[in-house]
């Protein structure tokens, strides 16, 4: 009977809550008598932090070396439930380095006090290790540190990468003066593949001795930590030089044996100006300017936003003709046109030496009589005088010929004498 009235009792749900919650109860009263009993605590790696680094020693140009490898470690006391409540971060370790004055290492006995919401009265220091830190102070220093770059860049077929351009191209860097004085600059390291355009990347950079030995940067403040490199990338291509040729005085493009030193210059820029230039011409030579040959020394003009690899500033041009032949003819056919009405030109140039050239079998046969010289007056209008008037020679009728050089002939332009009209035969005078 008893075993029933026991499972009769424990299947009741009413029963196993009443448990229940005296069991709650009990616990609860257990973790309270054993979270009020006093413990020890060790905290490990606590920061030091410097009273006065900031602003006192700043101003008296000194710093604090290896300040962030030295921490301390506290055993505290207390009730077990606010000692294990405390973090590394509720505990302010703080040294007061406000009456240093000169460079040199000192040992300094530190403060400890509790922040956050920890009741410090109820907090005891059993122990503190170290008991004193060594404080190591050096002379501040800051200079400008060069940018440097280890590249290794490759760039499509046609194209060249220029020098890099580094922004900023200096970094002030600060810190304890014997470090400072071991760097030489800043290495960044540039890798790319295959360029056809210009390319700018933001990247790291270490701080190197003379040696290329990394500077540790733990004592140091540098003004930025990245360096935006630009790769400027450029297409390069030879330009064939030229001289454009004007046909004339007999001589045609055929004719001509053009010689250009350099033939050509090698140009980089951007491939879009580039692409479309092949060549540049130099001068203008008129083949009826001269009789046999011309030399001349031509500056090389670059097109705006090219530059000019070859480094050469000029280029000579010689041109010959080749397989002409020149006459000399004494021509005295020499008209003007373009007289303005009421006013006649008389030549006072009675002849001229005229060089006429062309194959040599039609040279031949070009006589003074098929020489027209020929002065054009339209731009005098009626203004009488003496004129040295600009000429133009024809060769009537051998076309394969031309004349070579330019000449000019002198006119005098007069007014038009007006003349009386003859008197009637028969006509007899009769007194009125």
């Amino acid at each position: 009977m008893a075993r029933k009235l026991i499972e009769k009792i424990a299947s009741s749900r009413t029963v196993l809550i009443i448990i229940s919650c005296l069991a709650s109860i009990i616990l609860w009263l257990y973790v309270e008598s054993v979270e009020n009993i006093d413990a020890d605590r060790t905290i490990s790696g606590i920061p030091l932090n410097y009273i006065g680094e900031a602003d006192i020693l700043a101003d008296r140009q000194l710093i604090v070396m290896n300040k962030d490898a030295q921490t301390v470690d506290l055993t505290i006391y207390g009730k077990r439930r606010d000692v294990y409540a405390i973090n590394r971060e509720d505990i302010n370790v703080s040294v007061d380095l406000t009456d240093i004055r000169s460079t040199g290492t000192v040992d300094r006995v530190y403060d400890v006090s509790f922040g956050g919401s920890v009741n410090s009265q109820d907090i005891y220091i059993l122990d503190k290790s170290p008991a004193y830190v060594t404080v190591e102070i050096d002379r501040m220093s800051s200079r400008q540190i060069e940018v440097r770059s280890e590249s290794n860049i490759t760039v499509a077929e046609n194209y060249m990468a220029e020098p890099l351009v580094f922004d900023p191209a200096q970094i002030t860097v600060s810190g304890p003066e014997e470090l400072i004085s071991r760097i030489d600059h800043a290495h960044v390291v540039v890798e790319r593949e295959n360029l056809s355009r210009t390319v700018t990347s933001s990247l790291g950079y270490t701080l190197v001795d003379e040696e290329g030995a990394e500077v540790d940067m733990t004592n140091l403040s540098v003004s930025t930590e990245r360096v935006d490199v630009t790769i400027p990338i450029v297409m390069y291509k030879d330009v064939v030089l030229t001289a454009e040729l004007i046909e004339g005085g007999g001589a045609t493009t055929a004719d001509a044996v053009v010689k250009i030193e350099p033939a050509s210059i090698t140009l980089s820029g951007d491939a879009e100006l580039l692409s479309g230039l092949n060549q540049i011409s130099l001068t203008s030579v008129d083949l009826a300017s001269f009789d046999e040959s011309m030399s001349g020394t031509y500056s090389i003009p670059i097109p705006n936003g090219l530059t000019n690899l070859s480094g050469t500033t000029e280029a000579s041009v010689n041109v010959s003709l080749k397989n002409l032949a020149i006459k000399r003819i004494v021509a005295s056919n020499i008209e003007f046109i373009n007289v303005s009405e009421g006013y006649e030109a008389t030549k006072v140039t009675q002849y001229l030496d005229v060089r006429v050239r062309g194959p040599q079998a039609i040279v031949d046969l070009i006589n003074a009589y098929n020489i027209r010289i020929v002065g054009d007056l339209s731009q005098y209008g009626q203004a009488a005088g003496r004129y040295a008037v600009e000429a133009k020679v024809y060769i009537d009728g051998y076309s394969d010929a031309g004349v070579v050089g330019e000449y000019t002939v002198v006119v005098s332009l007069e007014e038009k004498s007006e003349e009386e009209p003859p008197e009637e035969e028969g006509e007899e005078e009769t007194e009125p």
